[in-house]
């Protein structure tokens, strides 16, 4: 009888104990997402690809993704001024080991040699601030951006019927836009808002108001880290109006950004672009003490060094999954951890209070 005793304790264990996985995944939190995710991942770079349609504009891509056998859903990454298409490879690896495709697109007229340029000699021996505020009005950098996006999208959809790894790989139905800064802006753009011209160099169509539409309808949401507000060389207060799908902005208190003439616009004037946003699965997180160079992590950070790197990487990696897996994998119960209680996990010793609200 004891012997049959043990026995029964011994099953009831052990299926205790296989069943966790299963509570585990039912009950996950938001710091879950901010773990690396099952998925062995792997790397393909296309530094060399050119669009013939814009005169052969090179458009490097390089792409992270699963291993694994399977469709994924699809994210295009933008990076910000001086970047390249690693500027944000921490978060891209992160999404991909989580069950996606990410391509991270670099853009040749605003990227990290463009800026090297205009510091050399041949390119006018620039301050960087001058260097940094001339791609933000530069026609090449700004209105071509956008079309960059639809570029890799096209690329996404040939590759997914004839490139020999990534052939069905794809998810071509289910496509997010994110990006940081700059980023944010191709992000805005590719989700439905539209420009300013007024401070384009040089000057494009009348030189004033809207640029037309640049959007790409087969993006479901967008992920926007930093979004520029009005008065910046990108948006006017009409701008927002056009955004007709899902959006995600994250941004915090020490996030300053640069005016059109070259001032400074202090942080709080970010939550303009929340207040200007259309009804309808809108997104805003407040994240106090974290500055603008948090939200960008690659190996060489180090030389923009940021105390709220550390969190603001911690929650930008655990929300873009559960957004990811919200608006890509309809995973509906995802969303339900967006709650007060809940997003308060994420804070750190840094960033140590998280505000969002919902529209």
């Amino acid at each position: 009888m004891i012997k049959f005793y043990h026995v029964c304790s011994y099953v009831c264990l052990l299926l205790i104990f296989l069943c966790l996985p299963v509570f585990s995944c039912s009950y996950a939190s938001l710091m879950d997402y901010s773990q690396p995710g099952p998925h062995e991942i792997d790397t393909l770079d296309f530094p060399d690809l050119t669009d013939a349609s814009r005169k052969d504009r090179n458009v490097p891509l390089k792409i992270h993704y699963p291993e694994e056998r399977g469709q994924y859903p699809l994210i295009i990454f933008s990076h910000g001024g001086m970047g390249t298409r690693d500027a944000n490879i921490y978060q891209a690896q992160h999404l991909a080991r989580w069950g996606y495709v990410v391509i991270c697109m670099e853009h040749v007229f605003s990227n990290n040699r463009r800026v090297k340029y205009y510091l050399s000699p041949q390119g006018g021996q620039m301050t960087l601030k001058q260097a940094v505020h001339k791609i933000t009005k530069d026609p090449q950098a700004v209105l071509e951006r956008p079309k960059d996006v639809r570029f890799a999208i096209d690329q996404a959809e040939r590759w997914n019927r004839q490139h020999a790894v990534l052939r069905g790989k794809i998810n071509i139905n289910k496509i997010a836009m994110m990006g940081h800064s700059f980023g944010a802006y191709t992000t805005l753009v590719a989700c439905g808002a539209r420009p300013i011209l007024d401070h384009l160099d040089p000057v494009q169509g009348t030189g004033k108001g809207l640029a037309p539409p640049l959007n790409d309808s087969r993006i479901i949401f967008g992920f926007a880290m930093s979004p520029q507000s009005p008065d910046t060389t990108y948006f006017g207060p009409d701008s927002y109006r056009s955004i007709d799908r899902p959006l995600v902005c994250l941004t915090g208190s020490r996030d300053v950004q640069k005016r059109y003439d070259g001032g400074v616009l202090l942080p709080y004037t970010r939550w303009q672009v929340f207040k200007l946003l259309p009804d309808g699965d809108k997104y805003f997180f407040w994240l106090k003490n974290a500055d603008h160079f948090a939200f960008s992590d690659n190996p060489e950070a180090r030389f923009f060094p940021s105390a709220s790197r550390p969190d603001a990487q911690r929650i930008s990696k655990a929300l873009m999954v559960l957004f990811c897996d919200y608006f890509l994998k309809d995973e509906k119960s995802s969303i339900k951890l967006i709650k007060k209680t809940e997003v308060r996990t994420l804070e750190g010793e840094v960033i140590n209070q998280i505000i969002w609200r919902q529209k």
